[in-house]
């Protein structure tokens, strides 16, 4: 693992910042979910750090609409409104999987997919369960395919943990993907697959090792369907004031403020991405509703492309609603959503 990141380091350009979080995902301890990097040709020239909270699930055995909910009350202080929870609703597509190994049961319940992301709710059973315990998988590997990104930049990062034992007994665990894709494509947009494959249940550990218990490999291959899409919101060119990126004389970058030009942005249900002549990924962005609730962005990755510009890109903690939104504020700058 620790090879890993040191090749992704090698791969892009990212600040001290940057570098310091994403080693400290290595050497994190396991009383929060399990974070791994996607396998692929999702690689090939990205790094996307994302912050997750491990919001528990109160009723283990609810819906990923419940879990949503609370994180939306974590996020914000207040209710979710009828609308935003139908938002929700509607990007979310009922599975039912299962695959067996040993005595453990693997069960995908349901999926919702954004744009660039998506959630997946996972039952564990078979085993004796510690409701005071984490679980997770040793080895995740999370891929979309097609690749979204065609070859190009692109990049994917994800989390998996335990948030509760149902009422049955059963380990529920949420697993959290994002990617960042300079393509433009959108994984709800049909003609995608969800390649989920789990190795190793493990009984998380903090302070020490994880302790394997139960041995064996849990592999799904999931349409991506769609029965609504969320409206996707275009905005030509914005000027944003804020920290970036700049790379410095000697070739290394540093953490500057200053006022910025940010081209074809696009805002979805599910994130905002834009390109711009410098490194973004230090930009803060929020969405600001009419009645004043702000959602700001919980994760995101930013990569240099061929011709020298860069993409950014960042998602929000959950699926929004992006029709009752009224401004964005990216960095110190507000732009009103026409």
């Amino acid at each position: 693992m620790q090879e890993t990141y040191r090749k992704l380091f090698d791969q892009v350009h990212a600040s001290q910042r940057l570098q310091k979080e994403v080693a400290q995902m290595r050497e994190q301890r396991n009383d929060a979910p399990r974070r791994r990097i996607a396998p692929g040709a999702l690689l090939a020239a990205i790094l996307v750090v994302l912050v997750l909270a491990g919001t528990t699930l109160a009723a283990a055995g609810g819906s990923l609409g419940d879990w949503f909910t609370q994180k939306w009350g974590e996020e914000t202080g207040g209710s979710m409104t009828q609308q935003q929870a139908q938002v929700i609703d509607s990007l979310t597509q009922k599975v039912g999987e299962s695959r067996t190994s040993g005595d453990v049961t693997v069960t995908v319940d349901s999926l919702t997919v954004g744009g660039d992301a998506l959630w997946a709710l996972l039952d564990v059973e078979g085993l004796r369960f510690d409701r005071s315990k984490k679980y997770s998988f040793d080895r995740i590997g999370v891929e979309i395919l097609p690749d979204p990104s065609e070859g190009a930049v692109g990049g994917a990062g994800c989390s998996l943990g335990s948030i509760g034992v149902t009422e049955s007994g059963a380990v529920r665990m949420l697993l959290e993907f994002t990617g960042v894709f300079s393509t433009g494509n959108q994984i709800n947009s049909g003609g995608y697959a969800l390649e989920l494959r789990l190795h190793d249940l493990v009984r998380c550990r903090q302070g020490g090792e994880d302790e394997v218990i139960a041995q064996g490999e849990w592999s799904f291959s999931i349409p991506l369907t769609v029965d609504s899409l969320s409206p996707v919101i275009s905005i030509e060119s914005a000027l944003v004031k804020g920290e970036m990126l700049q790379e410095g004389a000697d070739g290394a970058l540093e953490k500057v403020t200053q006022e910025v030009e940010l081209r074809d942005i696009t805002f979805t249900a599910t994130g905002v991405s834009f390109y711009t002549e410098e490194s973004s990924e230090l930009l803060d962005v929020a969405a600001i509703f009419a009645d004043g609730t702000e959602v700001a962005s919980n994760g995101g990755g930013g990569s240099r492309m061929e011709d020298g510009s860069w993409y950014g890109s960042c998602q929000w903690p959950v699926p929004i609603d992006v029709e009752t939104v009224t401004a964005l504020r990216i960095g110190e700058t507000e732009i009103p959503i026409p």
